[in-house]
């Protein structure tokens, strides 16, 4: 690995160059923070959140790079190689693993093991502190990322439909058969009765992930080491989510929008139901609907529940994304750079204060004992999520079976399935291509385990 992030340095440096370098006063250190653009204006958000940091700590200064998601890996790759990048950053749950098998980060032990000791954060996210391959924990949660389900509550009421009895798949299935039944027509426009991206969308995994955990399934086996892609139960959870489109509920012409596209038919009120991030919670709160879009849902009320994605008596296992921090391994500044990282990661107020910022949910486990947490109904539910959430598995091997195999398959699959409109469910085109990813990911995971086995050899 180090050969090769030497031969990526010789041949980008030319293009680019970072310096981390900042001229300090005497009695001033600064510290770098990387992050990426978690909130409406990331730079000035995250400096008002820094603000009880400088307070806290006058000696030190916290200088803030806002990354761009289309290029911030290979930024952080090149200052990982130059040894001259940030001291504190934002690292994305499934980078982690890759990350820190390049020696980017520092170890965290000695740290975790005073302030930051797995059992403060969340369960679901503690799997991506210290990788599979690593003997250290390298990254600490910030923050979390789920998608609960958003309903129209005048849908429901129409027809009598409790969401709160909504609780598995099967039940979730007879609201939208009855929703498809009803016809219900707003505005001149008939409400579909759920709605989810497809094609091309970058929430492609993250959209499917609920309804094969829920299903006892997994994308890898227990100790990551091959595909479980072909198993019974996660065939089961793929096919039952597939299905709402070859029966009615998930509209054909869903599978060419992306998520922003089908959010803004809910907005619209042309759906009853769609899965989508905290983030739009947010949106719909603070809205100001004119009178001309009076049919909007957040002027009509709208509500949340829990993924139904779990069959009706077994428990629901649900997506769980977000981002963790941690130190550059290349810091000259160890001590303010862990001081910044207590800060932004074990301090229940400053964690809350983040939430509200950028609609994420907190890491921090005591958080949610706030009155915004456990006096709101929505918020009820996004802890629900939180507490049985799954992360994606920590391997660095994870990233590219996400985008080379489970993105790239997927989409084939709604392409097939686009493509037989008017015809017989393509099922054994879908199994194809799911054989096909599956050996495909078999391949990758193969791959690195046998450029590891070398990298022992003396």
């Amino acid at each position: 690995m180090k050969l090769r992030l030497s031969l990526l340095f010789s041949l980008i440096l030319p293009m680019f160059f970072i310096s981390s370098c900042k001229e300090e006063s005497s009695s001033e250190k600064v510290i770098n923070l990387w992050i990426f653009n978690n909130s409406p204006s990331p730079l000035e958000d995250m400096n008002k959140i820094l603000k009880g940091f400088h307070v806290e700590n006058p000696g030190i200064k916290v200088e803030v790079t806002v990354l761009d998601w289309s290029n911030g890996f290979s930024k952080i790759v090149l200052a990982a190689a130059t040894r001259n990048g940030p001291d504190v950053i934002q690292v994305p749950s499934t980078w982690a693993a890759s990350l820190t098998d390049i020696g980017a980060l520092m170890p965290l032990d000695s740290a975790a093991g005073i302030w930051g000791n797995k059992e403060l954060f969340i369960e679901g996210a503690r799997e991506t502190m210290k990788p599979k391959n690593s003997d250290s924990i390298t990254s600490l949660p910030w923050f979390l990322d789920v998608r609960p389900f958003y309903y129209r509550k005048d849908v429901l009421d129409s027809l009598k439909i409790n969401p709160k009895l909504i609780t598995s798949r099967e039940e979730f299935a007879d609201a939208l058969h009855k929703i498809k039944g009803a016809k219900i027509s707003i505005n001149g426009k008939v409400v579909s009765p759920m709605a989810y991206p497809a094609k091309n969308d970058w929430n492609i995994v993250h959209n499917l992930a609920s309804w094969v955990f829920s299903a006892g399934g997994s994308f890898l086996n227990s100790d990551l080491s091959k595909s479980n892609l072909l198993d019974l139960q996660t065939l089961d959870g793929i096919h039952f989510y597939l299905d709402f489109v070859k029966n009615g509920y998930n509209d054909y012409s869903n599978l060419d929008k992306t998520t922003a596209g089908v959010s803004s038919d809910f907005d619209q009120g042309k759906t009853a139901f769609i899965g989508e991030t905290t983030q739009k919670s947010m949106y719909l709160d603070n809205q100001n609907f004119s009178q001309a879009n009076s049919n909007a849902v957040a002027a009509l009320e709208y509500g949340c529940i829990i993924p139904p994605t779990a069959k009706k008596g077994k428990p629901g296992k649900y997506f769980l994304g977000g981002s963790n921090l941690g130190v550059f391994s290349s810091t000259t500044h160890k001590r303010e750079s862990l001081a910044l990282l207590r800060y932004l990661t074990v301090q229940s107020d400053v964690q809350f204060h983040f939430s509200r910022i950028s609609s994420f949910l907190p890491a921090l486990s005591e958080t949610y004992n706030l009155p915004y947490f456990l006096e709101n109904n929505n918020r009820k539910v996004f802890q629900k999520i939180v507490e049985k959430g799954v992360s994606y598995p920590a391997v660095s091997v994870w990233s590219s079976i996400e985008t080379d195999v489970l993105v790239k398959r997927l989409n084939n699959i709604f392409n097939i399935i686009a493509g037989s409109e008017g015809k017989q469910w393509p099922k054994i085109q879908i199994d194809i291509e799911l054989q096909a990813a599956d050996k495909e990911i078999n391949s990758i995971i193969s791959k690195d385990i046998q450029k590891r086995q070398r990298e022992k050899v003396p």
